[in-house]
């Protein structure tokens, strides 16, 4: 599948027959439409346009049939000129000479925003595509495009609304923070209740998010499984080791992309009211509709602070994390979008019990604010404001605990709503 997504990149660049005027003024006349994929074809002075939410219909409307389906008599030996916007970054190409050999085959490719601009000439037009296809093997354009739209577009499937970055960076902090913040402490100590075999068992998570956001004009709807094994300590409940492996979908205009993480956390209870949690993950994302494909490695620690007091607790977590992508390679392929993050996440959360039906539980208000630092992205910081309500999640001696809410989410042209329910046992 992998090899699809480079492949689907490539065809951006060898489907397409443009012109490039000779000026510094790369496009023609003919403006791009809306669309996280679009482009405009000039033939002869006559404008064509296609719109698209997915990179696979956008290089459909730029193979040979594609473009001469558009309407303005293309027949792939004259002098046009396509304008293409692949999700925020705009490129231009030409074979600037009418004809399909000689003069006729030159092919130029100019992408300002890149620094990008080359001429391919082969003995005709298929072999100047394949001279396109050489240099992106070899040149990381690919990795490029990818670090060009996380810092350009609010879209990106790495760092963009629901993106591989922001859910590895979210995940930790939901896992280390506002999943278990609530009483780390036991009412009675654990020696006490090691010795009379109180220990609580290990626990599987299991939980589900959906999320409907909208960033500019684009509808983005997320959807997050987020599974998880906490293994307790058999001398001390509250030192824990945590393996996650949260599952994300997301749908951008029905355009899809997925990201998958492995991740493990260690808990160590510094004492009664606070705990410090290092964790490490590994993440990838895939998209054919959005032409992307990366990995990431992340590490963090995060840090949980409990004030208890009679009737409510109040909670703070602060998470410090390194976020890196990783060099991918698939057959001639290579790249690295070469996107470094360090990225601070802190939250408040307050937690009051009630009874409900004759049930104990406890509502939980929470505030948490995320900075990302380091290369530059589009969605630089976010805010989420959260209310939940569930069962005891004592860090002690919980066997099972139930909990579901809603969190509201606001950033840079992005806000929504996100549902979230989630059950240890």
């Amino acid at each position: 599948m992998a090899t699809q997504h480079f492949r689907l990149l490539a065809a951006l660049a060898v489907s397409v027959v443009a012109a490039l005027p000779a000026s510094n003024a790369y496009a023609s006349g003919c403006a791009v439409p809306k669309g996280n994929f679009a482009l405009s074809l000039d033939v002869s002075s006559v404008c064509s346009y296609a719109s698209a939410n997915t990179a696979q219909a956008l290089f459909d409307n730029l193979s040979t049939s594609g473009l001469q389906s558009l309407g303005n008599n293309y027949t792939g030996t004259q002098v046009a000129t396509v304008n293409a916007d692949f999700n925020s970054l705009m490129m231009y190409l030409a074979f600037p000479n009418a004809g399909s050999t000689g003069t006729g085959a030159q092919l130029v490719l100019t992408i300002p925003g890149l620094g990008v601009s080359q001429t391919f000439t082969g003995a005709n037009r298929d072999a100047s595509k394949e001279q396109l296809v050489d240099y992106l093997k070899h040149n990381d354009i690919l990795g490029q495009i990818m670090k060009y739209q996380a810092a350009n577009s609010p879209t990106s499937p790495i760092a963009g609304t629901g993106g591989m970055l922001p859910n590895a960076v979210s995940s930790d902090f939901n896992q280390n923070f506002t999943d278990t913040a609530t009483r780390i402490a036991s009412p009675t100590s654990a020696a006490s209740a090691a010795s009379q075999n109180n220990i609580a068992p290990n626990l599987i998570g299991i939980s589900l998010s959906y999320g409907s956001l909208t960033s500019l004009d684009d509808t983005i709807k997320v959807m997050t499984l987020p599974l998880s094994y906490t293994i307790r300590n058999d001398i001390d409940p509250r030192r824990q080791l945590i393996l996650s492996m949260p599952i994300t979908q997301i749908d951008t205009n029905g355009a899809k992309s997925y990201n998958v993480a492995l991740g493990g956390a260690y808990r160590f209870p510094m004492n009664d009211n606070w705990t410090l949690t290092p964790s490490g993950k590994v993440s990838g994302v895939g998209s054919v509709d959005m032409a992307t494909v990366a990995g990431m490695y992340s590490l963090s620690l995060t840090s949980t602070y409990i004030w208890e007091f009679d009737s409510y607790d109040v909670s703070m977590g602060n998470m410090l994390s390194y976020n890196k992508t990783m060099k991918f390679k698939s057959g001639d392929y290579a790249f690295d979008p070469d996107i470094q993050s360090t990225v601070l996440r802190n939250g408040v959360l307050f937690s009051q019990p009630v009874n409900w039906g004759g049930k104990k539980l406890s509502v939980e208000y929470s505030a948490i604010d995320t900075r990302y630092t380091g290369t530059k992205l589009y969605i630089d910081n976010t805010q989420e404001f959260g209310v939940s309500v569930g069962t005891n999640k004592s860090a002690f001696s919980a066997r099972s605990f139930l909990r579901g809410g809603l969190v509201y989410l606001h950033g840079k042209d992005t806000k929504g709503v996100t549902a979230n329910i989630g059950y240890w046992f």
